[in-house]
């Protein structure tokens, strides 16, 4: 297992795509809280409000995480998807998968090494999106104060929602065995339409959905009519985590290359 684990760290970090993926998720949302928190320092020392309605330093940096979630998709994506990505003619339109078979050929395992890879790597770079976010958010407030509470519980649920939406992807993309349709769908759900947001006006089922479970567990305000409360979201968002290992790991066992 340990080789395996080792060939599995080799392989994501040589993937060309992941770079972009942590770049998007560091740098993306450190960019919105910094601009974000700017205007709201503005705002208040010179008290025209303008455009800005709403002066409340309680979600802010903890909103611009939202958009980190599209680095930690594509990171998730990529890494399974990659398995299925045929190489160039000249080395004979294999697959990444082949090799993988070849050098592990229990594919249970195989994909309990990938995830467990994958997973560490999201829990660090969430770590990292979530505190130097709001360290640049605190820094953009200037002497406007954050009213964060106690902000501790609140970093901890966006790491686990940055993290379980990781999972998330990388189980969709053993789904399709591919990366463009989970990608598609999973950023334009993360940076443009919110379709579980959508659906929540139509049902209020919708609250179940991953990203809005997970979202009042770090954020004051998701606009979500009678949202789930911290604790509960923390429980459904586990279950879709495990859900999609589960879901991962037995398709991978069962499929042939």
């Amino acid at each position: 297992m340990r080789r395996t684990m080792r060939a599995e760290v080799l392989k994501l970090c040589t993937l060309p795509g992941i770079w972009l993926a942590g770049l998007l998720a560091l740098a993306v949302p450190m960019l919105l809280a910094w601009l974000a928190s700017s205007q709201t320092r503005r705002a208040v020392e010179t008290g025209q409000l303008g455009a800005l309605y709403d002066t409340s330093t309680t979600d802010s940096g903890f909103t611009a995480l939202t958009v980190a979630q599209v680095g930690f998709v594509v990171l998730g994506v990529l890494s399974v998807s990659s398995e299925y990505v045929r190489n160039a003619q000249a080395v004979g339109r294999g697959r990444q998968l082949t090799t993988s078979m070849v050098a592990t050929p229990g594919g249970a395992r195989r994909m309990i090494a990938k995830l467990t890879v994958l997973l560490g790597f999201a829990v660090v770079l969430a770590v990292a999106a979530t505190a130097g976010t709001l360290a640049v958010a605190r820094w953009a407030l200037g002497g406007v104060e954050a009213t964060w509470g106690n902000p501790w519980p609140r970093a901890a649920g966006a790491v686990f929602f940055l993290v379980t939406m990781t999972v998330i992807a990388a189980a969709l993309a053993e789904l399709v065995r591919g990366g463009t349709l989970p990608l598609t769908l999973l950023v334009i759900n993360s940076s443009a339409v919110s379709f579980s947001f959508l659906l929540s006006k139509v049902t209020p089922l919708a609250r179940y959905a991953p990203d809005l479970a997970l979202a009042h567990t770090f954020l004051t305000d998701t606009a979500i009519q009678d949202p789930l409360s911290p604790g509960v979201g923390m429980l459904v968002g586990a279950a879709w985590g495990v859900a999609a290992i589960i879901l991962a790991v037995l398709l991978h066992a069962r499929r042939e290359a």
